[in-house]
């Protein structure tokens, strides 16, 4: 049959010459095929061979993804290799891996470093933000936030954008909470001292901002580029500060803005509750944290007293 399709007679000739019907000639022609386990085995000794081959590449190429692996697969062997065929073969051997981007490299690196607090006026995060004023134009509200207690420490709010807004939002913070910082006190040690976070505005990055928090005792330190996520706390105030007490207002001028930013400090600071706080407002947590500091330290000094006395009787 084969033979008479090739002498250029036709399918359809032959098996009229034959008698054979079309089906019985398809039926016959399928049972010649490879079997299936064959098959199989086949495709399994290949993987094989492209697992070795591709093991000995990745160490040469770790930075090689499947379609370039699939490239080069397709150059050792002399025949096409599907990339779906490859990218199986990477999950086997466990060499899948996303691909991040430069800003989630430098967020990787940054974030194991970033300072946890366990008490208040340890972590300060300083930024500004903007506030449309009516026909005096864009306000500058210049922030200062505790990251423990969720207070907000104080602020200067301003038409102009300059470093020196910034160094006086931190001075009204330290000249609103006193018993903070206690200039000339050289018992302080820097494990101790209390550091200001900001991002890197040209306000914060200024030399006048820098001097200014040296000679204030502070430690200042920078978020990493493109890592908001490390200053998140003040970012969050700033959406709450916004959403609940600017944006529902229209101010006309700068005078009705920093009525509205006074009030909301005061409401912020002593009515609205906080669920980072267990639902408490920021003066009742601090009240609450230093009843729970003192009674600690209470019960510290009596076990020592204690200890002591047993070990003078001793």
């Amino acid at each position: 049959m084969d033979l008479m399709t090739n002498d250029n007679g036709g399918l359809r000739k032959a098996l009229a010459y034959t008698g054979c019907s079309r089906n019985a000639y398809y039926h016959n022609k399928k049972d010649k095929k490879e079997p299936r386990d064959t098959k199989l085995q086949q495709h399994q000794l290949d993987d094989a061979v492209l697992e070795k081959n591709i093991e000995e590449i990745i160490l040469q190429r770790p930075s090689y993804d499947t379609r370039r692996m699939a490239a080069m697969l397709t150059r050792i062997m002399g025949k096409p290799i599907n990339r779906k065929r490859v990218q199986r073969l990477y999950r086997k051997l466990n060499l899948t891996m996303p691909s991040r981007k430069k800003r989630e490299i430098i967020r990787s690196k940054y974030n194991k470093n970033i300072k946890k607090v366990d008490r208040p006026s340890e972590l300060w995060e300083a930024d500004l933000t903007y506030i449309h004023c009516g026909i005096d134009g864009w306000g500058y509200l210049f922030n200062v936030f505790d990251v423990f207690t969720r207070e907000w420490m104080d602020y200067c709010f301003d038409l102009s954008a300059v470093k020196e807004n910034a160094i006086i939002s931190i001075e009204n913070a330290l000249v609103s909470h006193r018993e903070i910082l206690v200039p000339g006190n050289n018992n302080n040690s820097n494990s101790n001292k209390l550091t200001i976070r900001t991002d890197n505005g040209s306000q914060y990055t200024s030399n006048a901002f820098r001097k200014s928090m040296s000679v204030l005792g502070l430690s200042l330190e920078h978020i990493a580029c493109n890592t908001p996520e490390q200053n998140g706390h003040i970012e969050s105030f700033h959406k709450t500060l916004k959403k609940e007490y600017i944006w529902p207002f229209d101010f006309n001028t700068y005078q009705e803005a920093e009525i509205a930013i006074r009030d909301a400090f005061i409401d912020y600071n002593r009515d609205r509750i906080h669920s980072s706080l267990g639902y408490l407002t920021p003066y009742e947590f601090i009240s609450k944290w230093k009843q729970e500091h003192h009674r600690r330290e209470t019960t510290e000094d009596v076990v020592s007293e204690e200890q002591t006395k047993m070990i003078n009787i001793g």
